[in-house]
């Protein structure tokens, strides 16, 4: 009876494998492409994602860059339309274009922003008081230069601040966007320039060799000066690209203005 019973077991477990081969050979030819994806590949997936996602961001920041001198796609956040309520005065506020007034465009600009800055809401101002201020100015230069005609970007900053304790800051090769985001801050900015490129009609021609502007504002496709040279020179309008080419400043040894330079002054509390 054992001898029987272990006979018949191994003829049981003969068959069990050969069947169990027989499934193995047939699920195999069934279904010939079935693999076994490793954890890992999860986690290699997320990488090649992120990595995507980081190329296209570079990219992004990368096409947001703008060259001095141009307006970049920050203007998006500004206003499209702006004006600071400057109080406007022409170098010559009594109509007497001596030699001094003739040169009195930086003193102009400085009286017009300390004007707005201390709170004046003239909107054109008393001739008699300007030419106070404008005396004011020049002997301040004559003590601290030795001398008070053509002063450059730098001196005119100083005069600033030594005359009405305001601050100032100099930026070179603004762009339009810098412009304009200080008039938003409420600050006002001043910009030297060669005047006979600026093509204002009411120059006596040909026009001012050295000249200082007042930006007071702005529209989509211009920029809102007060400018000193004319009398007829408040809320005077100009594009931007002619304000930027035809930025200059003083320089003292060759006597003349330099053409390469552009350059703002940016005047606050």
């Amino acid at each position: 009876m054992l001898k029987h019973f272990s006979k018949t077991s191994l003829v049981i477990v003969l068959i069990s494998i050969v069947a169990a081969c027989a499934a193995i050979l047939y699920i195999h030819k069934r279904w010939p492409t079935i693999t076994i994806i490793p954890l890992q590949s999860n986690s290699t997936q997320n990488n090649s994602a992120s990595n995507t996602t980081s190329t296209n961001s570079t990219t992004t920041n990368s096409s947001s860059s703008a060259p001095a001198g141009t307006s970049s796609s920050s203007s998006g956040s500004l206003p499209t339309t702006f004006l600071l309520p400057i109080p406007f005065t022409p170098q010559a506020p009594t109509g007497n274009w001596d030699a001094l007034h003739n040169e009195a465009c930086e003193e102009a600009a400085a009286i017009m922003a300390n004007a707005y800055l201390t709170g004046d809401k003239d909107v054109v101002m008393p001739p008699a008081s300007v030419e106070n201020q404008i005396t004011t100015l020049t002997n301040w230069e004559q003590q601290n230069f030795g001398y008070y005609l053509d002063t450059t970007a730098a001196e005119t900053a100083k005069m600033i601040e030594g005359v009405y304790g305001l601050k100032t800051e100099i930026i070179n090769n603004y762009s339009e966007d810098q412009i304009k985001q200080a008039l938003n801050d409420h600050e006002v900015v001043i910009i030297p320039e060669d005047g006979q490129l600026l093509g204002n009609p009411n120059y006596k021609t040909p026009g001012p060799i050295y000249h200082m502007l007042v930006i007071r504002g702005y529209t989509p496709d211009a920029i809102i000066t007060n400018d000193s040279g004319t009398k007829n020179g408040r809320n005077y309008s100009y594009s931007f690209s002619t304000i930027y080419d035809s930025g200059a400043n003083w320089d003292h040894s060759t006597n003349t203005i330099d053409k390469n330079v552009h350059i703002a002054i940016i005047v606050s509390k």
